[in-house]
């Protein structure tokens, strides 16, 4: 059985976490699942440490098409990567191995996942789900497996690992410590909104989005688009130091600046839901319905901030040390 929180399976995600354009070899995947089970819905998972998110989908609720995610916990897909094995669910009200969340939200009520494997890693399924009760034949699990391994391969085709243009290492350290802390100061200035959307949630669970002004909501999110930015950069630039400088301070880096960009995307479905609700794509009601995700987001938000400020202390040991 897999560790969900495995450090080695969650860097297999990595570059392809930091993507969220459509992939059209994926698009297909999904496409011809949903032929193949004859099902209404179906998608591909990434299984991260709060979250799955959905990396290509087809036929899903208005809200998790704009949100791509729902919590880890509620999820049918956390089983297929935990036991590294199929997973079929013929009437999830009466199936004591799932979570109910996604039955008494969405009306989901029979599933047939498969493993998706990066190298030798278990990172998520591919799945079709169905909103009443039925038999998935054996013929369509195998099928199921058999596009899973072209989602695989097409997920490591995804990984660019390729460094941004040589920098002096001196250079590159002046530039993770200035990065970090602007991202810390951004990090900061919206912390008040999460707090006070996170006081609703706790009294208001099915409205966690209403309580911030449209102007706050338009506010946090034209902030978090910009952090998404700064994290991707931070990263790169830490790999690009680990390559050139092998000093330990280099792979600590490294390591939490992997661990802050994965943060910083288990944040992106709040943000999108924020969007939608503010482009009017999505009412609030719609938007409730996503409370786990925004849930997440909080715990996401207080890891990225903590993420930061180890990156900062780590710089500032290394320049300290003159190990550049």
């Amino acid at each position: 059985m897999a560790d969900l929180n495995d450090p080695a399976r969650l860097a297999e995600l990595h570059h392809v976490l930091l993507r969220d354009d459509a992939d059209a070899t994926l698009d297909a995947c999904v496409e011809r699942a949903t032929e193949l089970a004859r099902a209404p819905m179906a998608l591909v998972s990434l299984v991260v440490r709060h979250i799955q998110l959905f990396r290509a989908h087809r036929g899903l609720p208005p809200e998790l098409s704009v949100s791509c995610a729902t919590s880890r916990s509620s999820s049918f897909c956390q089983l297929v990567v935990h036991h590294e094995a199929p997973l079929v669910v013929e009437d999830a009200v009466h199936d004591e191995r799932v979570p109910k969340e996604l039955v008494e939200r969405y009306g989901i009520r029979a599933y047939a996942g498969v493993p998706v494997r990066v190298h030798r890693h278990v990172v998520g399924a591919l799945c079709v789900l169905d909103l009443v009760p039925r038999a998935f034949e054996p013929r369509v699990v195998e099928g199921l497996n058999r596009i899973a391994a072209e989602v695989g391969a097409r997920i490591e085709a995804l990984e660019s690992d390729t460094p941004p243009p040589s920098r002096a290492a001196k250079e590159r350290i002046a530039r993770l410590g200035q990065t970090a802390r602007a991202l810390e100061r951004a990090l900061l200035a919206i912390a008040p909104v999460i707090a006070e959307a996170q006081r609703t949630a706790a009294t208001l669970p099915e409205a966690p989005l209403a309580a911030p002004s449209p102007d706050d909501l338009r506010a946090a999110v034209d902030c978090y688009r910009d952090m998404f930015a700064i994290a991707a950069e931070l990263s790169e630039d830490a790999i690009a130091l680990s390559r050139s400088a092998p000093a330990e301070a280099a792979s600590e880096l490294a390591l939490a600046t992997r661990s802050l960009s994965r943060d910083m995307v288990e944040i992106s479905p709040l943000v999108r839901l924020a969007e939608g609700v503010l482009e009017g794509t999505l009412d609030e009601g719609a938007a409730a319905k996503a409370a786990h995700v925004v849930r997440d987001a909080f715990a996401a938000h207080e890891t990225a901030t903590a993420a930061v400020r180890r990156i900062i202390a780590t710089v500032e040991r290394a320049r300290t040390a003159e190990a550049w």
